[in-house]
């Protein structure tokens, strides 16, 4: 009788395994180096370099590259590698600046407030009727010093808004399907973006205001068609930011 080998079960995704490995760095891993660069102060110090006060001023970049390494690690998709980036950009600014870190605390409200009247402003620009706020085929996503991503499969896609303020989004619609012939997705973007993914038979019109940012169109082109395809209307609002369409 002959014996079966049983092969092992090949890899059925080897390209995301090695996209895993590529990303597989540690927030120990800046701690350590951290802690090097800080010994190799301490040593130049001691043979009258001096260097180490300069050192001590640029300790907040830890909090940056643990931050950067976290985003990285899940595909700029972590809202906490976002507040660390953002804790570590204001604590360099001061230690740098000079002051005490109770100066932090005015410009941090006045950013929070600003935030609060940005939202509340929106919602009554965009006046969206509540049962359609309610409604399944609604997108809405908020991305406020944070991320977030969605794949939707709505077969009555009926629009949408997005926000992102310091943040960022990915959102696919390659698998939705439009209720009626168009449908309108508003958008308000500062300091943040994303990308936006529809179908290939989806038409795009781009009616968005960008100051020092924009919509960036890389999807694949596809060859006219007489019959009227679903069109989605991307309206809004870009400051100091970007959106990028994809297939």
């Amino acid at each position: 009788m002959t014996p079966v080998i049983s092969n092992p079960t090949p890899d059925p995704d080897p390209a995301m395994n090695a996209s895993k490995a590529s990303r597989a760095i540690s927030p120990a891993l800046v701690i350590g180096i951290a802690v090097i660069c800080f010994g190799a102060a301490l040593l130049l110090d001691e043979l009258g370099f001096g260097y180490l006060h300069y050192i001590f001023r640029l300790w907040p970049l830890v909090l940056v590259g643990i931050g950067l390494v976290k985003l990285w690690n899940c595909a700029w998709r972590c809202t906490s590698g976002y507040l660390l980036v953002a804790l570590g950009g204001l604590l360099l600014l001061k230690t740098l600046g000079g002051g005490s870190m109770d100066d932090l605390f005015l410009p941090a409200i006045f950013i929070t407030v600003g935030i609060f009247i940005v939202l509340h402003g929106l919602k009554r620009h965009r006046k969206v009727p509540p049962e359609l706020q309610q409604a399944e085929g609604f997108l809405r996503g908020h991305a406020i010093l944070s991320s977030f991503d969605q794949r939707s499969r709505i077969q009555a896609f009926k629009g949408g808004e997005l926000t992102a303020i310091f943040g960022g989004f990915d959102i696919d619609l390659r698998q939705a399907e439009m209720e009626g012939p168009s449908a309108r997705l508003d958008s308000f973007v500062m300091f943040g973006g994303g990308d936006l993914r529809v179908p290939e038979g989806w038409d795009v019109l781009i009616q968005a205001t960008a100051i020092f940012g924009g919509v960036s169109d890389k999807r694949i082109p596809v060859p006219s068609s007489p019959e009227a395809r679903p069109r989605l209307v991307v309206t809004g609002l870009i400051l100091f930011g970007g959106i990028e369409l994809k297939n």
